[in-house]
């Protein structure tokens, strides 16, 4: 994980190409750190981008198969990404992904929670979790709906197709999409303009600009990812997982 100051923006690059950028426990506390030092008057915008072909792949799922042996910490692990994701969502700066590829899963989450999102013409965006045998859990089934209506968001969900940087704009789930050796030229310009915005404002402004999720929802996806993972666990281990309660 690499942090550059560019100016009034600090970028935060994923650097683990060999695994699709893939947000291990090292990812996760460089992001951490990022999205902290959103704090620094001298940061005014958070940009995310990733190495080589990949945004980002999601969460490790090497790390986490590792971890079924040991549910606690397996659910503490991932309700780290959850946090970050929801904390990218209420930085006190603008934040935006710079899509250079692949962004699935995961990745898909880091995208969702910034303000902006600039893709270059290769980055191929989908959610995948299902393809993966999974159920997300870093809040695809809360912010999709917002960003491109519930009927798309539940065909992304569902089919786990995948949208190239042209369609992703159609949709609405990016801003631009620009060639690939523009991508880090583009970011720049808009990095600046809106750092050369009155800092106060543009704060307030957040506050109106973001969509606002239903506290429930993101409720209801860790419940269903607790329920997935638990039971994943119980048939690694060959015990029986606890029975389910009614609503």
């Amino acid at each position: 994980m690499a942090l550059t100051r560019r100016g009034f923006a600090l970028w935060a690059r994923i650097d683990r190409p060999g695994a699709g950028n893939a947000c291990d426990s090292t990812v996760l506390a460089g992001l951490e750190r990022w999205l902290a030092a959103a704090t620094d008057p001298g940061v005014r915008v958070l940009v995310l981008t990733g190495t080589g072909r990949s945004f980002c792949a999601g969460a490790d799922l090497v790390e986490a198969t590792g971890l079924l042996g040991d549910l606690p910490a397996l659910l503490t692990h991932l309700d780290r990404g959850r946090r970050l994701v929801r904390g990218i969502r209420a930085a006190p700066v603008p934040t935006v992904a710079a899509v250079n590829g692949a962004a699935f899963g995961g990745g898909l989450e880091l995208l969702l929670a910034c303000d902006l999102a600039v893709a270059a013409d290769s980055a191929r965006i989908g959610d995948r979790h299902l393809a993966a045998g999974q159920v997300p859990g870093w809040g695809s089934s809360v912010l999709l709906p917002l960003a491109v209506g519930p009927a798309l968001a539940r065909r992304l969900l569902i089919t786990g197709e995948t949208w190239s940087a042209d369609e992703s704009v159609r949709r609405g789930l990016v801003s631009a999409a620009v060639p690939d050796d523009h991508l880090v030229g583009h970011v720049d310009a808009l990095a600046d303009a809106v750092a050369a915005l009155d800092v106060t404002a543009a704060r307030r402004m957040l506050g109106l600009a973001r969509p606002v999720p239903d506290d429930a929802a993101w409720d209801r996806e860790w419940a269903t990812l607790t329920a997935h993972v638990t039971a994943q666990a119980a048939a690694r281990t060959g015990s029986t997982p606890p029975a389910a309660t009614p609503d």
